[in-house]
């Protein structure tokens, strides 16, 4: 008995120094448990069954909705509606159906409400924009982060390299490694361990002597303050010549133009010295009309220029001082940066100086920056880091002209409508919706073909509209611009134009309603016949009185 009674104790004392030293060492086992595509709320791994794709749709179910977002939606099973009521507006979702009631109006839906596994389905961009959320898609690891707006979060940072793990035993399986200076959310503590969430990525547990205890408080901030919940109309002033006071007293009011940008100051060469053409006078005119006149600094366009002076810390700093120095003595409280035809290889240089403007100016300047649509599949070939440029800045004004530009070698659009959506589809990556301004031309081309060869001029709408008139031509409606079409034929030669007009610019500006966009800006003011600016402030109009479904990114459509 005494041999079965010691051979017990040396099972158990086997077992206990057996776990000791597995919990001590810890296993090396590998989580599984991200694998797939995960949501996950705050910390909360969001059950599997309430979300889904479909057809490129993320979904969320009305219960996770009920239960997280929104106690007050409800469902009406004998209509099989969905109904949100919130300070937005009243919505009414029907089961299956691509049309949905909007107050009293209606609106389409890309993606309708559906049943799958017995649970209601909300497409996302159907309601998410209605609560005070940030909703991200890290698409490298496949996860779906969903957290609360204005809430005050725990942030820490790892002190050495250490394992995120499922549960706080060493035990559990590795989630994974992570580096020294991670940041972490805290969410919690369990033993001798925390709780967290990794900024971007996974929930699991730390070990507390890892991570510095000394918690950063962190509030979440969708967007700067200088953002305006009202829809902006921009247009540019072309001029390269100082403003004469004829001109001035020509000055008429703009039907629902909100900031001019008078197009004033440029870097003039690799030293950093400026180029200044504003005039007192005509701010005063526009201010006088309500409208507000923002600085402008271009690059003169030229590459080495560029090149010479941004990679050059000092003379960035020269330029900042000198455009702030001329921003103060115009009295003008936001700038629109406007660098082109630039290397490659600056564009970080672009962004430092971007970023030490934000610094010097401070958070109550309006900065503004231009880019062109995205061309490459990777963004480090192109010429802006437009994700880094959206968080320092407080608007991106996309470019979206010159699809088909002056030199190109086969006649076009210079803004065919699905290029445009397309190009502010693909920019969703790295701007925000509210932060992106859509440019569109005021301007078209006239193309002549003749012996093989394609050139271009650039026409203003007057010109196309008078053109008409004297060859009376017929424009026809084509479908996949749309725009209106005029060809002709002329000493042997065939000349094109697709028209820039009231039908072509009512349809690229709908874009800014259909993406809830911060607003449109119009390249240049001068180019235009004198409907234009009803026809962009009744479609402007439209957004800032109705509610329209908004669009995360491209990036939660392509998974």
């Amino acid at each position: 008995m005494k041999k079965l009674f010691l051979g017990i104790f040396l099972i158990l004392i086997l077992a206990v120094g057996t776990f000791l030293f597995v919990e001590n060492r810890g296993t090396t086992k590998i989580s599984t448990k991200y694998d797939d595509f995960n949501f996950i709320t705050e910390d909360r791994d969001i059950d599997k069954d309430d979300f889904c794709i479909e057809d490129g749709m993320i979904y969320l179910s009305y219960d996770y909705i009920k239960k997280y977002l929104d106690k007050n939606i409800s469902y009406d099973k004998s209509t099989d509606e969905v109904k949100l009521k919130n300070d937005h507006a009243n919505k009414i979702l029907k089961i299956n159906e691509y049309k949905a009631k909007f107050n009293n109006g209606e609106i389409d839906l890309r993606s309708p409400v559906i049943k799958k596994n017995g649970k209601i389905m909300l497409p996302i961009e159907a309601f998410i924009y209605d609560y005070d959320v940030n909703l991200r898609y890290n698409k490298d690891i496949r996860l779906l982060l969903l957290d609360y707006k204005d809430k005050e979060y725990n942030l820490t940072k790892t002190k050495k390299e250490t394992l995120l793990r499922e549960d706080s035993s060493k035990r559990s399986p590795i989630i994974k490694k992570l580096p020294e200076k991670e940041e972490l959310y805290v969410y919690g503590e369990k033993g001798n361990s925390y709780k967290v969430r990794m900024v971007e990525g996974y929930v699991g547990y730390v070990s507390k002597e890892d991570v510095d205890e000394n918690f950063e408080k962190k509030v979440l901030k969708t967007s700067n303050k200088n953002i305006s919940t009202d829809l902006i109309n921009l247009t540019w002033d072309y001029t390269y010549a100082e403003h004469s006071d004829k001109k001035i007293e020509s000055i008429k009011n703009i039907n629902g133009l909100d900031v001019i940008i008078p197009t004033w100051f440029s870097i003039r060469n690799e030293n950093g010295d400026m180029i200044d053409r504003g005039n007192q006078n005509y701010i005063k005119k526009y201010n006088e009309m309500g409208v507000d006149v923002w600085a402008y600094l271009d690059n003169s366009f030229d590459p080495d220029i560029t090149h010479k002076a941004l990679s050059n810390k000092e003379t960035r700093k020269k330029i900042i001082n000198k455009t702030l120095e001329l921003c103060n003595k115009y009295n003008m409280k936001g700038i629109n940066i406007d660098f082109e035809h630039t290397y490659v290889d600056d564009r970080d240089n672009i962004t430092a100086f971007v970023e030490e403007l934000r610094e010097s100016a401070g958070d109550n300047f309006i900065i503004t920056v231009d880019v062109t649509p995205q061309i490459s599949s990777d963004v480090t070939k192109e010429p802006y880091d437009r994700k880094a440029l959206s968080e320092i800045s407080d608007y991106i004004v996309v470019m979206a002209y010159d699809q088909h530009w002056a030199s190109s070698n086969e006649s076009g659009s210079v803004a065919q409508y699905k290029w445009v959506e397309g190009s502010i589809n693909v920019l969703f990556k790295n701007i925000p919706n509210k932060k992106m301004i859509l440019g569109v031309p005021l301007y078209t081309r006239l193309w002549k073909e003749s012996g093989g060869k394609v050139t271009s001029k650039t026409i203003s709408m007057d010109d196309v509209a008078n053109l008409i008139a004297s060859k009376d031509l017929k424009p026809t409606w084509d479908k996949e611009s749309q725009q209106n079409y005029i060809e002709y034929e002329e000493n042997g030669s065939t000349y094109k134009i697709w028209i820039e007009d009231a039908n072509s610019i009512e349809k690229k500006v709908s874009l800014v309603n259909k993406y809830n966009l911060a607003g449109v800006g119009s390249w240049r003011l001068g180019f235009e016949t004198n409907n234009i600016w009803d026809v962009i402030s009744k479609e402007l109009d439209k957004t800032n009185k109705n509610w329209q479904f908004r669009f995360i990114s491209i990036e939660l459509r392509c998974i």
